[in-house]
Parts: structure tokens; sequence; C-alpha cells
């Protein structure tokens, strides 16, 4: 899972994510989820805080975040529903 913060005014836009993730990534490093947040949480240090995230996943009903989901068949980041988390869940949807 990728968590992303956009710039002011920009909106995401899951085709260009995919293109660019396949064509600069290796298949087993692009993101299989992508979590799009207002702001970053960070440490004193400027760290991300992680703890958080991997608490919650990409569960869609524990998470108030837009999620999406690397969707190969469509060539698009989709935005993942609680339909789709169900059938990754019972491994009726591959990844």
């Amino acid at each position: 899972m990728a968590a992303l913060c956009l710039k002011a005014g920009a909106t995401f836009d899951g085709a260009k994510l995919f293109t660019f993730t396949r064509d600069a990534l290796p298949p087993y490093a692009a993101p299989r989820f992508v979590r799009i947040q207002d702001a970053l949480e960070v440490t004193g240090t400027f760290k991300q805080c992680k703890t958080h995230l991997v608490q919650e996943g990409f569960d869609p009903a524990l998470v108030r975040d837009p999620l999406f989901f690397r969707d190969v068949t469509q060539g698009c980041y989709v935005p993942l529903t609680p339909a789709t988390f169900a059938a990754i869940r019972d491994m009726k949807l591959s990844l």
C-alpha cells in the first residue's frame, strides 16, 4: 500500500498512476492499494508514522480516507468498495 498526500487542488488520476507504476517499477513493487490522505502524520524527526496505517490496513470499513485498488484488468487504480474488499478477502479476486 502507498499513502499519498496530493498537492492542493490536485485530483487523483488512477489511470496515470497505473501507467507510471507499470512503466517505472517492476510488477512486484507496484502498490496494490493506494490511500489518499489530507496530510501525512509524521514524528518529531519528520518520519512517517506507519503504525496507525498498518493497523487499519485496507479495510474500507476502518479507513475514512479514499482507497484505490490496482485493477490490472482495467489498467487503472479503481475505488476500493466494500464489495471489492470482500472479493479480495474471500480470494475471489486476484491481486
